[in-house]
């Protein structure tokens, strides 16, 4: 049997560099980290408490950015789509803080 650790990182793909560092570094505090120098792709590598976000800039990824239209099922929501979640202390001061940068809520918060 595999036994996992903790999840290191999750790949994106994305369309725009700059507006990638603002939600990450400025919006969601993460620190924005050297990716190795075999990397000769444009893309970038954000961390915080001891996981990471890796971006792969549409121009070499293997897909484009985002997903295909969702299409809602009967009794599910666009939550049951392909996204990975961050835990946070407050949800109050996190829809505060979103809001503040103007990030458009599609669903949610929900309990866990």
């Amino acid at each position: 049997m595999i036994e996992l650790g903790r999840l290191h990182h999750v790949s994106i793909c994305v369309a725009d560099l700059d507006a990638t560092r603002k939600f990450y570094c400025t919006v969601l505090g993460m620190d924005e980290v050297e990716r190795p120098t075999t990397f000769q792709f444009k893309g970038q590598w954000f961390r915080k408490n001891g996981y990471e976000i890796h971006t792969i800039y549409i121009d070499a990824a293997g897909q484009i950015p985002g997903d295909a239209e969702n299409i809602i099922k009967p009794g599910r929501d666009i939550t049951f789509a392909r996204h990975f979640c961050f835990s946070v202390s407050s949800v109050d001061e996190t829809i505060k803080t979103l809001a503040e940068y103007g990030i458009e809520f599609i669903a949610g918060p929900r309990p866990r």
